[in-house]
């Protein structure tokens, strides 16, 4: 029998062939007009070569000792496409069985790699199931919004769990920031229109940086004119600030505004300026539970923000050890 590292490399491949598949990328857009073809190939590409590459996983698999023992169930989120790979992959190295709830948002794109997956692997084709209710089970692992976090708590207070609700990135601008910084950050922003809790929603800025450059560097995303949803997004919401008459700053499909707040909506960037590196970094501890990654120098670099590494566990709750203690 083929060890799971072999499935994988396997899988790997599978997967770039998927990526090139464009009546495949066509329906997954079809059906999640979020899911561009860019990005599913993005997100396929990602989890390639940061999660499935043979050296990466077997240094990450050293530090578990990996005992299949627990029933998992596992409810995905659909922000951005395959969005619950890892915890899957987790479960893969861990668990004894796996029940997936698949996220409707992303029923099509996960479905197909798992049936991939099942094709190459008979053994994981036995031990993993598609489900639509939760029933029993050993352990859950539970991603949604803040409110269906609640729901989580409720109904699965009796069994061990990971539960996960919403959670933001913050990047920090210095006044002398480079140009490849810049461009690197306005990745970090707009990958996935801005939708996965890796991606930066709020900007702390150091006095002295010119705003300017923001919208200069974003023009590399102008495509995003083209995208119904995204400028659907961008209308309403600089509808609500004329409106309300909030000051703000534009370029047609990205709006800058002072705000104290962490979370923005869909085409918006909240800012504060800084004069003391102390400002932000104590905003940092008062806010610790709200933030998934913070950008910057000295903390993940720019551009990376939605490039994980197998380690970078989701909310810094260590998935694999969750599972196989």
């Amino acid at each position: 029998m083929r060890s799971k590292i072999e499935v994988l490399k396997q899988l790997t491949q599978e997967l770039k062939n998927l990526a090139q598949d464009s009546d495949f990328l066509f329906l997954i857009e079809g059906q999640n007009n979020w899911f561009t073809p860019e990005f599913v190939q993005l997100s396929i590409h990602s989890i390639t070569e940061n999660y499935l590459d043979e050296k990466a996983l077997r240094n990450w698999l050293e530090n578990y000792p990996l005992v299949e023992k627990d029933h998992v169930a596992i409810i995905l989120a659909g922000n951005i496409p395959l969005v619950g790979f890892h915890d899957i992959l987790c479960a893969y190295f861990a668990a004894s069985r796996v029940s997936i709830k698949l996220s409707s948002k992303d029923n099509l794109l996960t479905k197909a790699v798992l049936d991939i997956w099942c094709k190459i692997d008979s053994v994981w084709a036995e031990r993993m199931q598609i489900i639509e209710r939760i029933e029993l089970c050993d352990k859950i692992i539970a991603t949604g919004s803040n409110t269906s976090y609640h729901y989580f708590e409720l109904y699965f207070k009796k069994y061990k769990s990971i539960l996960r609700k919403n959670r933001t990135s913050i990047a920090v601008v210095h006044k002398d920031m480079t140009e490849e910084e810049l461009d690197f950050l306005i990745d970090d922003i707009f990958l996935y229109f801005g939708l996965g809790c890796r991606n930066v929603s709020k900007l702390w800025i150091e006095k002295g940086f010119e705003l300017s450059r923001i919208f200069e560097a974003s023009e590399k995303y102008n495509r995003f004119f083209q995208h119904s949803k995204y400028m659907n997004n961008y209308d309403y919401q600089r509808t609500l600030l004329l409106l309300n008459r909030i000051e703000h700053l534009s370029n047609n499909f990205l709006m800058l505004k002072a705000d104290k707040g962490l979370f923005s909506a869909i085409s918006v960037l909240h800012y504060e300026i800084f004069e003391d590196e102390k400002e932000f970094k104590s905003d940092l501890e008062l806010h610790k539970e709200d933030i998934q990654c913070v950008i910057g120098r000295g903390y993940i670099p720019y551009g990376k923000g939605q490039s994980p590494q197998l380690a970078d566990y989701a909310d810094g709750a260590d998935t694999m050890q969750f599972l196989v203690c």
